[in-house]
């Protein structure tokens, strides 16, 4: 059954290409395209923020468009890249005497539409995902490698974890970046990865303290968090596994919380909560390190 839902997903899959997302000309900004062949938890946010913190510290005026469904994503880049007086410091630090570029995050249905609309007001429109938006040409896409690029149709979802296939894409246009650290030989251990994900610290925690936790994830990569907190040194007592974008996130942290247990959540599952919950002592924030081994520039 699976199988056959992957049929259909590939035939609407295509059709929708054909016919609503036929490549249109070259915008006259330059765009990048942070994506994965996953279909979620590539780690595409935090790299954007990465990246978009690279190109300010380089004088750009960037646009950071992100889908409007991923509201909490939308607010966890207007937290690390709007009004950030870091990147006047870092511009100074620099030497740079240019006037503070400007970084402004759009939340959007359709990123091609507005990357149209707003391309003579930005030198760099930087999107988190749509990278399976074929409008755009004559782009740079970073593709974010948990695994082989996908080659079957059994590989794709709803039967697999991946959105596409590889020969969907220009490779001309892809910008590849293992995250995962393959290897060259099948009897050879693996290289390192070109980015490392790991915990940097936790919030309402001195490191060193022993601390058993309940951690609550609503990414698209749960396993892959939870193993980061675990590496981290957290004693996990229970995880829960929440819908990625996941509306009913609050009730369920309110009900961790009220039973006295300590809480550990990502970043960006921490922008669904009230402040209120946010200051609770027993709430621990995951503060998430991205360490960029190879830049794709």
């Amino acid at each position: 059954m699976r199988l056959v839902a992957t049929a259909f997903y590939r035939v609407a899959y295509k059709l929708h290409h054909k016919i609503f997302l036929r490549p249109q000309p070259p915008l006259h900004a330059c765009v990048i395209i942070v994506g994965s062949y996953l279909a979620g938890g590539a780690g595409k946010t935090p790299f954007t923020i990465w990246l978009a913190k690279r190109l300010i510290e380089q004088g750009k005026n960037v646009a950071v468009l992100c889908h409007r469904a991923a509201w909490d994503e939308f607010i966890l880049l207007q937290k690390e890249l709007e009004s950030n007086p870091a990147q006047v410091s870092q511009l100074q630090q620099n030497g740079s005497t240019s006037t503070q570029p400007e970084v402004k995050v759009f939340a959007t249905k359709n990123r091609y539409k507005t990357a149209k609309e707003i391309q003579d007001k930005f030198n760099i429109i930087l999107c988190d995902d749509g990278f399976e938006d074929t409008r755009f040409t004559g782009t740079t896409r970073i593709c974010l490698d948990w695994q082989e690029p996908p080659q079957t149709v059994s590989s794709l979802w709803p039967a697999g974890i991946f959105r596409s296939l590889k020969q969907d894409h220009d490779e001309n246009e892809i910008i590849h970046l293992d995250c995962y650290g393959k290897k060259c030989k099948d009897d050879a251990p693996p290289l390192f990865p070109d980015i490392q994900f790991s915990i940097e610290s936790l919030t309402n925690y001195k490191h060193g303290q022993s601390l058993a936790a309940t951690v609550i994830c609503g990414l698209g990569s749960p396993q892959r968090f939870i193993n980061d907190i675990r590496a981290f040194g957290v004693a996990i007592e229970k995880s829960i596994i929440r819908p990625d974008h996941d509306k009913h996130f609050v009730q369920i942290v309110e009900a961790e919380i009220a039973k006295g247990k300590d809480i550990v959540l990502s970043q960006k599952d921490a922008c669904r909560l009230p402040q209120s919950l946010l200051a609770h002592p027993k709430l621990h924030i995951a503060i998430q390190k991205i360490n960029v081994l190879r830049s794709p520039f």
